[in-house]
């Protein structure tokens, strides 16, 4: 996978998880559910189990990690414990300044 031409998107979520990862499992529905109201967005779920590159690509050493990406910079990036309401807000302030 060409990690470096994925990053390059308008407005990118990843999520990178493994097959074991509890935290993931609840996670990962909501957050996919919060990017897909921000119209232009795409969200990638990478599993590290079968992509092991994309943890040193990343440099992503705990699961759940999110990440948000617009046009190859890094916007946001949560690992772990995460507060949905907190990254909600970021995310609408930075998806303003790059939409309006």
């Amino acid at each position: 996978m060409d990690f470096e031409k994925l990053k390059q998107q308008k407005f990118l979520f990843i999520y990178l998880t493994t097959k074991n990862c509890n935290v993931c499992k609840v996670l990962q529905p909501r957050l996919r559910d919060l990017a897909s109201k921000f119209i232009g967005s795409e969200f990638h779920l990478l599993d590290l189990d079968v992509l092991k590159e994309a943890s040193g690509y990343f440099m992503a050493f705990s699961v759940p990690t999110f990440l948000v990406y617009s046009e190859g910079k890094e916007l946001l990036r949560e690992s772990r414990y995460m507060n949905l309401d907190e990254i909600k807000n970021k995310l609408d302030r930075y998806y303003e300044m790059i939409f309006d």
